[in-house]
C-alpha cells in the first residue's frame, strides 16, 4: 500500500466513524455522563465490529473482483453517491441529548455493548463494500494486503472515535450549548458531501 492509499483510506475511515449514527452517539452520551474510560472501552468495541465487517468484504471482493473491476467506475460513482448520502442523513440528524446520567457497567460490559452496536449495523458492511474498490487494487489482495488494510482502517476508526472521546469530556459544556450539536453534525454533513463528489468525480 503507498502512501496516498494510505491516507486516503486513514481520512474515510476518520470521518466515517465521526458521521451521527448509533455508535457515535452512545460514545458522546457515554462521555458526558460517564467519563473518558466507559467511553473508550465502548468505542474498542465499536471498532472491533467494523473490522469484522471489513474483514468479510476485504477478503469476498477477491472472489467478485473480475465482476467488479469492469465497472469500477459505475463503483466510485456508487461510492461517492452514498458518502453523499451519509452526509445529508448528518445534516438532518436529530438532536441527542448528552447530559443524562446513567449507571456504569463493568469495562468488558461496555466492551460488548459496543461490538454489538457495530455487529448489528449492516450499514458499516455497506459502507465498506461501497467504498472499498474505489481505493483498492482487487487483484493484489492477499493476506499481507489484507492487513495493511485493517491496520490502516482501524487506526483512522481509533483516532477518530478517541478524538470525539476526549473532545466531549475535556469541553462538555460547550458540547451542551444550544445548537452546537447540529452545528457538529452540519461540519460532518459538509466533509462527507465533499469527499462523496471528489470521489465520484476523480
Amino acid at each position: 500500500m503507498d502512501i496516498s492509499q494510505f491516507i486516503a483510506l486513514f481520512l474515510i475511515a476518520f470521518v466515517f466513524v465521526i458521521t451521527p449514527g448509533p455508535g457515535t452517539l452512545a460514545v458522546f452520551a457515554k462521555s458526558v455522563s460517564q467519563g473518558f474510560m466507559p467511553a473508550f472501552y465502548l468505542s474498542f468495541g465499536m471498532v472491533l465490529g467494523d473490522l469484522v465487517y471489513l474483514s468479510v468484504v476485504i477478503f469476498s471482493l477477491e472472489m467478485f473482483s473480475d465482476l467488479i473491476t469492469p465497472i469500477m467506475d459505475y463503483v466510485r460513482i456508487f461510492g461517492g453517491a452514498y458518502l453523499i448520502y451519509l452526509g445529508i442523513r448528518a445534516w438532518n440528524a436529530h438532536k441527542v441529548t448528552l447530559g443524562e446520567k446513567s449507571k456504569h457497567k463493568s469495562n468488558i460490559n461496555e466492551f460488548l455493548t459496543g461490538f454489538l452496536i457495530s455487529i448489528t449495523n449492516p450499514k458499516v458492511m455497506i459502507f465498506y463494500i461501497a467504498i472499498l474498490p474505489a481505493f483498492i487494487d482487487l487483484t493484489q489482495v492477499d493476506v499481507i494486503y489484507g492487513v495493511e488494510i485493517l491496520i490502516t482502517v482501524g487506526l483512522g476508526l481509533s483516532v477518530g472515535i478517541s478524538a470525539i472521546n476526549v473532545a466531549v469530556v475535556k469541553v462538555k459544556g460547550l458540547f451542551a450549548k444550544p445548537g452546537m450539536d447540529h452545528r457538529i453534525n452540519q461540519l460532518v454533513a459538509i466533509v462527507m458531501i465533499l469527499a462523496g463528489i471528489l470521489l465520484g468525480l476523480l
